[in-house]
């Protein structure tokens, strides 16, 4: 039930000036007995209140709303809100009933008046109306009918006014109420959703064959083992394993008994596990362990060979004796590599040489069985003739505009179509063409490329989509990139609000890769910061270059997926990024659940597999009618 407060309780008070607004407390249900109350202020405008005395005639009287204690909140007579009147003596407040009717008289000014006042206790407040004698009682003896009528429609005119109050009050608390429930229900929808993110989430990280990590999972934690026992000063150990005679074991027996085998070699692979240590299986036969703690070489070689024995011990399986082996490649960190990845990439080089060995061997990777080197080295042989057989070629992945659901432009990612090798992807040979300076050329003629396709779907169609191209921090630094960016775009006649460049956080160190920045920047071509997040950048680092977007990097969206804890860690970025008017593209997403945590969290635009692969650009107008058909059924 609304209250109306005292008025010496009003902050604002000041003895013989009204209150410009009437504050009433209507306090606020709760379905929760055990919490406390909340209280609802709702302020009430007195100019609108006088408003409704104008065409009431009064004459020399007023009208007054009190508090509890009989203090004046508001006086009002026909022009309106009195301000500096005389003193009122105080009404005679009830302090009980639903509502209380009175009338007595008082001296003010040397005038006799009459008054009559309404008072709801429960409520807090009385309403009265004062009027001089001389004019109460002048009207009487020629018109006392008269008088009569229009002293019963000013009280029913108090009383509508109380009514009214009364009314809009009790129908502001209904709202409330409503608005208390639909919160409830929709906290107990957010913890069930809550509950089966968790629950799917543990499903997706677990190989439910043999019950280990899958790869995506075991990568994800084992990375962070990884660099915590480097900060610990501690060998981390990458056992990549492989069944002997596999495919010829589920070939003669059946797929059946090749699952059991493979369950049981989990199994034992499990049961050999020390504290922190963790195994997964990548696919087929192929199982890795990642070995942490205090271990040193020694004792490395000695687990390798206990578990080799293990693992080659027979297997009984449904009445069916088996007989296999492992082999196993080993690599250690730091000495073989620094990441999960390049420790992988050794362990498996070094499993390759234990099988050739013979079966039921263990290597450990050394520089000779690096075949990595030896491809980095044809591939550098290979460049010059690439950039002049234009065998690089551009794949075009979709960004998506989250509050449109519509495609608004495309990143070129460059893959290598290598006449030995086949397709190579960036990661195969940029970082070769870094190393040996070719990324300068091959940079080039990635914006060329970029700059060719765009004027081709111009011809084709009328109009084109924005392209986003990588750019590395050595081409930013030479002095003739901006106006090499420039011409090209001339070449092809195209604006340069049709290219897009984006840079890493390295660049932002560089100088001349600013002074670059700048000057592309005032052509008007957008900048994009990619992968924030990873590296040594923050906010601050933002002011010294002039970034149009931030593009949050995909190991913080794949995580929005696989950990709701780490969810708010993407939702604060996109806060800061929009304060700071820029606009926020998400990398990488995989699943409809990082795409509506992202939207809700207001971030712009999107890209990843989850609404769309990177694809040759013939391939591109199936892929916006494909596209367009399911938005339209959505």
């Amino acid at each position: 039930m609304p209250v109306l407060p005292e008025r010496v309780a009003d902050p604002a008070y000041v003895p013989a000036e009204p209150a410009w607004r009437l504050p009433f407390l209507v306090p606020l249900r709760l379905a929760d007995l055990s919490r406390s109350s909340r209280l609802i202020l709702i302020e009430l405008d007195i100019a609108y209140l006088a408003g409704l005395l104008q065409n009431v005639e009064l004459g020399s009287g007023f009208i007054q709303i009190l508090d509890s204690r009989g203090d004046e909140w508001m006086r009002a007579n026909e022009s309106g809100i009195v301000v500096g009147g005389p003193q009122v003596p105080k009404v005679q407040i009830a302090a009980e009933g639903r509502v209380v009717i009175g009338e007595a008289t008082m001296e003010l000014a040397g005038e006799q008046y009459q008054y009559v006042f309404v008072t709801r206790p429960a409520n807090g407040f009385t309403v009265s109306v004062a009027q001089p004698y001389y004019e109460i009682f002048a009207p009487l003896t020629p018109g006392q009918n008269k008088q009569l009528i229009a002293n019963s429609v000013m009280t029913l005119l108090v009383f509508g006014i109380v009514f009214w109050l009364i009314r809009s009050l009790t129908g502001q608390q209904r709202v409330l109420e409503a608005l208390r429930l639909s919160e409830r229900n929709n906290q107990q929808l957010i913890e069930r959703l809550e509950t089966e993110h968790a629950r799917s989430s543990r499903a997706a990280s677990i190989d439910h064959l043999s019950g280990l990590f899958n790869r995506r999972q075991f990568l994800d934690v084992a990375d962070s083992l990884v660099l915590e026992q480097r900060r610990q000063r501690k060998l981390s150990t990458m056992l990549f394993i492989d069944l002997d005679r596999f495919k010829s074991i589920n070939d003669s027996l059946g797929h059946h008994i090749g699952d059991l085998l493979l369950q049981a070699v989990a199994g034992r692979i499990q049961r050999m596990l020390g504290k922190g240590d963790i195994a997964a299986r990548f696919g087929g036969d192929e199982f890795v362990v990642l070995l942490v703690g205090d271990r040193s070489e020694a004792d490395i070689e000695q687990w390798a060979a206990a578990l080799t024995a293990h693992l080659s011990a027979p297997y009984m399986l449904e009445g069916t004796e088996l007989n296999t082996s492992p082999s196993i490649g080993i690599a250690i960190s730091p000495r073989d590599g620094q990441s999960i990845d390049e420790l992988t990439k050794c362990a498996d080089a070094a499993m390759y040489s234990a099988k050739k060995a013979g079966r039921g061997q263990y290597r450990f990777f050394d520089q000779s069985l690096n075949v990595s080197d030896v491809e980095e080295f044809h591939l550098e042989q290979a460049f010059v003739e690439a950039l002049k057989n234009r065998e690089f070629v551009l794949h075009y992945q979709p960004q998506v505009c989250l509050e449109a659901m519509e495609i608004i432009g495309y990143e070129a990612l460059v893959r290598w179509q290598h006449p030995g090798f086949g397709l190579l992807y960036p990661d195969r040979f940029i970082p070769v063409a870094e190393k040996t300076g070719f990324v300068v050329s091959l940079g080039m003629e990635v914006v060329r490329l970029a700059c060719a396709q765009i004027s081709d779907w111009q011809q084709k169609h009328g109009i084109s989509k924005p392209v986003a191209v990588n750019v590395s921090p050595i081409q930013l630094a030479q002095p003739g990139f901006c106006k090499d960016v420039l011409a090209t775009l001339a070449d092809y006649g195209l604006t340069t609000d049709l290219l897009e460049l984006e840079i890493t956080e390295t660049a932002m160190l560089e100088g001349r890769a600013v002074e670059s920045l700048h000057c592309l920047k005032a052509a008007g071509i957008r900048l994009s910061l990619d992968d924030f997040g990873t590296g040594y950048a923050g906010f601050a680092h933002l002011e010294a270059v002039p970034v149009d977007k931030l593009k949050i990097d995909r190991s913080l969206i794949n995580r929005i997926s696989l950990s709701h804890d780490d969810s708010p860690i993407v939702s604060s970025t996109i806060i800061l990024a929009k304060r700071m008017a820029l606009k926020v593209v998400a990398e990488g997403v995989e699943t409809r659940e990082q795409l509506v945590h992202l939207k809700v969290a207001g971030c712009d635009i999107a890209q990843g597999y989850h609404l769309g692969r990177p694809m040759p650009a013939e391939k591109i107008p199936e892929f916006l009618r494909t596209f367009a058909e399911e938005e339209a059924r959505a």
